[in-house]
Formats: structure tokens, sequence, C-alpha cells
């Protein structure tokens, strides 16, 4: 062996040791920069993430929505390699500017919503639109403005996991498109007589006999197809960004693959229905049921992207165009080597690093509104007027009912008045001598309730208000209103929450407000609410803006307040979840 036959392992060695080129130390810092990325994205939104990887294993219409995080991941990566023709001018102080404000904005959107919006906060989900926010910002940060406009689009496709547009659509059309699968079933039962339809309301029970025993499925909407029509049009959307081919043949390819996926759930539920037929009701639901459709789903993406060339169209590989050779060592060799977009990180990762510690704080805190509504806002809650909670040691009576309200809270809208008095014989948590009057509005028409809010309504009779502030119930944010009547001379405080709830007609909306005079003899054991310390921020911001506290509310009024919060925390607490359909 020659001395000349070592010399091609040098430079691996150098590099092995220390030795190592300016490429070297860019593709270094670049995988660092990207470890960094990740983790300060999962340590800020853990929880949001936790929540949508979580709808793929239920059986909802939306249960896709969680491969958005990773569907974008994809995208991004297919996007990171920069075009040679790229200009090398890079200004520093740019990234900070842009990806500072969109840094901060994600902050103050989880700070101050919650606390605003209460549980709406949730049900709307707001804070997968403040992600795509902070995503950006880290970008901006870590790689550059340059990197952060040809990740526009990855970006842009992470609010696709907000759910409200969807089930804003669904609410109207998911009827329909259970009839068309229903439809469907029963065209192909036509053809394999595995099962039969059967009288229902909706049409949707078809019952299957196993060994002389019979027993119904419904095809409900969730079990419609709906969420691989979702799913699909999530996936298709991002192969049609890296696809080549005129728009037409996109659009016919993504039509297509609608339909089939359509097709293939109503191949699933007669499968499932034979399954019935030949072993049994738990192998059909137990076994097949849970996991049939995702394989039917996968299926269906395989096939449509085995047919890309069919419709003309090609995967792109978003090749780099000719331009200057990579530097010194390369293969062409002699060209001065472009310096990295973002030598320097330290302040940025310093920067990013606080923000999504403070970010993943907050993130937790919102596991409390779990007791209002699931990870795609839909509500949990049986509506109060069909089950009023009641502490341990008390009873709940109806009082009366107003009609009158409905000329400002809608045609539907439904005022009834509860007395909660203390019976003083079992044990409880809660003790007074007065009891508790509690009104209860229930309506389709959220809007109404801001256009006739307690404080303005009380202003509108002269009632003096000595005190509004906000205050956490346990996973809702409240109000506080101490108020004097001055007709008949009392002193009153009021607690009241808005809370979407869940019935057979679709989600209506219930303000519930306490109140109890102030002279009432009142003592409690139950624990008052403490709010974690990013609510209890917003809270106090929100106090600020909104001009809580309005005079000192002494001390018997703060006695008064802490046993109605209390109280209140503990109606939300005891109130029903809503039956699963």
């Amino acid at each position: 062996m020659t001395t000349s036959s070592l010399l091609p392992v040098q430079p691996r060695f150098r590099r092995l040791f220390g030795d190592r080129t300016s490429a070297d130390r860019a593709v270094a810092q670049r995988a660092r920069n990207l470890a960094i990325f990740l983790a300060v994205v999962v340590v800020a939104y853990h929880y949001s993430l936790s929540t949508l990887f979580r709808t793929i294993q239920s059986d909802t219409p939306l249960a896709y929505l969680g491969l958005v995080p990773v569907i974008a991941l994809g995208l991004a990566a297919v996007r990171a390699r920069p075009a040679d023709d790229e200009p090398s001018i890079h200004d520093r102080e740019v990234d900070y500017i842009v990806g500072i404000p969109l840094l901060l904005a994600s902050l103050a959107i989880n700070i101050l919503l919650p606390a605003r919006l209460s549980s709406f906060f949730w049900i709307w989900r707001v804070d997968l639109l403040a992600l795509p926010l902070f995503v950006a910002g880290t970008i901006a940060l870590l790689f550059g403005v340059r990197t952060l406009w040809r990740g526009r689009f990855p970006i842009f496709f992470l609010l696709l996991a907000w759910p409200l547009p969807y089930t804003t659509f669904l609410t109207s059309q998911l009827r329909a498109f259970t009839n068309a699968t229903v439809t469907g079933v029963k065209a192909g039962l036509a053809v394999f007589p595995v099962a039969r339809s059967i009288p229902s309301p909706d049409g949707t029970l078809f019952q299957v006999v196993h060994s002389h025993k019979a027993f119904p499925v419904s095809v409900a909407s969730a079990c419609s197809g709906v969420n691989g029509v979702v799913g699909y049009a999530l996936v298709a959307l991002a192969f049609l960004f890296v696809v080549k081919g005129g728009n037409l043949r996109k659009i016919a390819w993504l039509v297509t693959g609608l339909a089939l996926v359509w097709l293939l759930n109503v191949v699933r539920i007669v499968a499932i229905f034979a399954a019935g037929r030949q072993w049994g009701e738990r192998v059909a639901i137990d076994a097949l049921h849970p996991y049939l459709g995702l394989v039917t789903f996968s299926v269906g993406v395989i096939i449509m992207l085995l047919l890309l060339r069919r419709f003309g169209l090609e995967v792109s590989r978003f090749a780099s165009k000719a331009g200057p050779p990579e530097g010194p060592g390369s293969a062409s060799g002699g060209s001065v080597l472009r310096p990295p977009a973002v030598p320097r990180t330290r302040l940025a990762v310093a920067i990013i690093a606080s923000v999504a510690l403070l970010s993943g704080i907050i993130n937790t805190s919102l596991q409390t509104f779990d007791i209002v509504a699931d990870a795609v806002g839909t509500p949990r809650l049986e509506s109060f007027l069909v089950h009023p909670s009641h502490p341990d040691g008390w009873k709940v009576f109806k009082e009366s009912q107003f009609d009158w309200a409905r000329q400002f809270f809608g045609s539907d809208s439904v005022w009834w008045r509860y007395i909660y008095r203390w019976d003083r014989k079992q044990p409880s948590a809660f003790h007074t001598n007065s009891i508790i009057i509690a009104d209860v509005i229930s309506t389709s028409d959220l809007g109404s309730f801001s256009a006739y809010g307690i404080e303005a309504c009380y202003n509108f009779h002269g009632y003096s208000l000595k005190a509004i502030n906000s205050i956490d119930l346990g996973g809702v944010v409240g109000h506080v209103v101490a108020y004097q009547n001055a007709e008949s001379r009392s002193d009153w405080t009021n607690v009241y929450w808005i809370n979407p709830v869940k019935t057979a007609s679709g989600t209506r909306y219930e303000r519930v407000n306490l109140m109890l005079v102030n002279a009432a003899r009142s003592a409690f054991t139950a624990p008052v609410p403490s709010p974690s310390v990013a609510r209890s921020l917003g809270i106090q911001i929100e106090d600020a803006i909104a001009g809580g506290s309005l005079t000192s509310s002494g001390p018997k009024l703060n006695h008064t307040r802490a046993f109605l919060a209390a109280f209140a925390a503990d109606l939300l607490r005891h109130q029903q979840p809503a039956r699963a359909a």
C-alpha cells in the first residue's frame, strides 16, 4: 500500500477529529437549529398538539385533523432546500423585526383571549390559530426571513387543523352526507344482502342476523365517511402542492379521490355487516369497526397516488436551478461558498426558548377547558335546564318562567328562574340562611348575550354597580357583579357565566346567573377556584381593559363573592356530561 493511497482518507479523519470545513459547520448548524425548532414547538404547544393527535384514534368526522402538523412538517422538508438563484443578501435585523412580533402575537392570544372568551376559547380552538404565528416567528429567528418565505405554504397549511370551519360547515351538511352514505349502503345490500334496513326515525338503522340471533347496527354521522373525506382532502391538498400538472387535472384527481374514499367507506360498512353475519357482533363492532376505516382510508390514498400519472400529474422534486458551485472542496471546486443566512443564533435561541417556556405553561393551563368541550370543540355538558346541578345537601326548584325575554334573546330562547335552598339536614360544604337565585337563559343566538348583558341590564334599571370583576371558576371564566337595588335598599352579589351545551337539536348557549343578598349569613368549606398564573394574568389584564373593580368591595362583599364563586364552581363540577350518541 502506497502513501498516496492514504491521502483520500485524511479529509475524513480531519472532519472526525475537529478539522471541519465551513460546509460541515453550516450543515451542523442547520441540524442544530432544526432540533431546536422542533423542541420549542413541542414545548410551547404540547397540549394543543396532543389533543389533535388524540382525534386520530376517535371515531369523529374530524378524526384526521391530527395529520395536519405531520403533513405540514413534510411539506416544509420538501421546500427546505434553497434555490441556487436566491440572492445571498441577508439582513438579520429584518429577521428580528418580523419574528419577534409574530412570537409576541401568539403569546398575547394565549394569555388574553382565554380570559375574554372563557370556554369559547376552547370551543373555537383559538389556540390552533396562534400555532402558525409561533411557528412563523420561530422560523424567522432561527433560519431567516428567506426560509420563512419558502415555508409559507406549510405554515398556512397548519391553519387547516383549525376545527371551527369544518364544524360550521358540517353542522348544516352532515345530515345530507349521512343520508347519501345510507343510500349507498342500501344499494350495496341489494347486491350483497348481508343485512336489512329496519324502520327508524332517521333511516340509519340496520339489522344483522348471526346464528339466528339479530343485532342492530346504526350508520351514525361519525360512520358516514366524513372523516375519510376530510382526511383525504388534507392529504390531497398537500400532494397538489408538490405535483406538476394543469389545474383542471389536479381538480379531477382531487374529486375522483373524494368519490373513491366515500365509495370505500360504503364498502367498509357492508364488510362490517358481512363480518357480523358470519362471525357475530363482537367481531364486527369490537374488532373490525375501530380499525377498518383507517385501512380503507389508506387504501384510497395509495390508489390515488398510483393514479397520478394517469391524470397527467407528476411529483415535482423541486430540483434547484443551475447556479454557482458550492465552494471549495466541491466537485466543481474553486468558487467561494455562500455564507449561511443566519450566522449566529444565540440571541434568537434565548428569545425563542423564553417565549416557548412561557407558552408551554399557558398551554398546560388549557386542560381546564376539557370539562366543557372535546378536542374539536364539541360541547360535553348537558343542558342545565334538563339536569340542573346542585351541591350536596342542597335542593333546586323551578320557580318561574319569563316569556317576555324572547324578544331579546330569540324566539327559541327560554328563561327559567331556579331557587337553591340548603335543607339544613344533610351535611354540605355551603351553609347560608338565605336562598340563592339562579336565572338560566338558553338560546341558540350567542350574540344576544353580548347585546343584552347583565351589566347593561342593571344600568338600564337604575341599579348602582359597585364592582365588576372576572373570576376563574375552574375551567370557565365567570364574572362577578356587585350592585345596589335602590328600591329595595339591598346589596346583591352576582356570579354569572356562559356555556355551550349539547342538546338533541344541536349546540345551544346558556347563561347562568347566581344571585345572593350580601346581608345573608354564609359559610363554606369548599375550595375557592384558584386560577393558574397565566390565567390569573389574563384575568387581571382583562379587568384592567374592561374597567373592573369600580369601587372598593369591602370585606362582606369579598366573603359573599368567595362563597358564590365556590358555589358556582361546584355547580360546574356537578353539571352532567351529555350522553354520547
